[in-house]
């Protein structure tokens, strides 16, 4: 039973590591496409992720919901798209799409917007996590990220400790296995 449940924590330990160095390499990018490149987005083969702020396209996103969009060549009315506007990034549903430009509106919006470009046009909404937002600033407050790391560090030491006992007896079916293979060294040639 022991040890079917250290394999199962094993498991578990090993997928979070494996999670907390997956969720570290695309914050050092993100960092690095943001800050040292100067990029006013981060997207890695097309995707990007943006967090949900005001309360424009409610209900369909709420604020704090984490979105995946989608870089496209093409977009249609009812798309909901991402796209920038004097700075600022803007998630909002096609309305009308007619030859260079795009109008939108806010799901809860009682106006349309401006007219866009095409080429202001990040993506489109693919997929998204609600109240990611809220779980990603959690995560990524460092007393709470170190915490994490800390505690898979301790978790990984406390379930691949061997007990004393357990260690000889392994190592001496290890040595067994060894001398019951012929073994024959080889001899340095003498001069």
């Amino acid at each position: 039973m022991t040890k079917v449940f250290n394999i199962i924590v094993k498991v578990i330990v090993n997928f979070f590591v494996v999670l907390v160095t997956i969720l570290i390499f695309f914050s050092v990018y993100n960092l690095i496409s943001l800050k040292v490149l100067k990029k006013d987005y981060s997207s890695i083969i097309g995707f990007s992720m943006f967090e949900v702020v005001t309360g424009s396209m409610e209900p369909t996103l709420n604020v704090g919901d984490l979105i995946i969009v989608k870089s496209s060549d093409k977009y249609e009315k009812n798309d909901i798209i991402t796209y920038m506007s004097d700075g600022d990034f803007i998630t909002h549903r096609i309305i009308k799409v007619d030859n260079n430009y795009i109008y939108t509106k806010g799901d809860a919006n009682n106006s349309d917007d401006n007219k866009i470009l095409y080429s202001a046009v990040i993506g489109k909404l693919v997929y998204v996590i609600d109240n990611g937002g809220v779980w990603r600033n959690i995560l990524i407050t460092p007393k709470v990220f170190i915490a994490v790391i800390v505690m898979l560090i301790l978790f990984s030491f406390c379930f691949s400790y061997i007990p004393k006992d357990k260690r000889k007896s392994k190592l001496k079916e290890i040595d067994n296995n060894f001398t019951s293979v012929n073994y024959c060294p080889i001899k340095k040639e003498e001069r």
